[in-house]
């Protein structure tokens, strides 16, 4: 009786096996597929940041040769006022979440304003160290 069940089945059988091969030959190529597109990324993304590099190097030599100085610190327009900003604006600079933006802006209205950079010292929470990462970034403006 056996042999008849594997006689008269041996079609199914067939198909079932070529099922399961196909599925596990689909699960394989496709994880290759995902790991070769995950190293096509990175590699782009490799190119891209020594594209960056090549560009910021070569804009560097040709402001160089022109007399432009070409300083990293952000000019008085690119800062951040304090006597103006919003609480979104003051929460972009380093150590800043929205409760000290918050704090700012009480500060400047509880006190009519910044007069210096270093007040933001007087905010609970910015010191020294605090303060020398955002001197650069911000301003009391004129």
């Amino acid at each position: 009786m056996n042999d008849q069940f594997l006689y008269k089945y041996k079609w199914l059988i067939g198909v079932v096996l070529v099922v399961i091969i196909a599925t596990g030959v689909w699960v394989v190529w496709q994880d290759k597929v995902r790991g070769t597109k995950k190293i096509q990324e990175n590699q782009e993304i490799t190119e891209l940041k020594n594209q960056n590099e090549l560009l910021r190097s070569e804009l560097s030599q040709q402001s160089q040769v022109a007399g432009i100085s070409t300083n990293d610190e952000a000019d008085e327009s690119d800062k951040i006022n304090l006597n103006s900003a919003t609480a979104e604006e003051l929460d972009t600079l380093p150590n800043i979440g929205p409760a000290r933006a918050a704090d700012i802006i009480s500060y400047r209205a509880e006190n009519g304003g910044f007069q210096t950079i270093e007040e933001i010292k007087n905010i609970k929470g910015i010191g020294d160290k605090s303060f020398e990462d955002l001197k650069d970034l911000i301003t009391v403006g004129q």
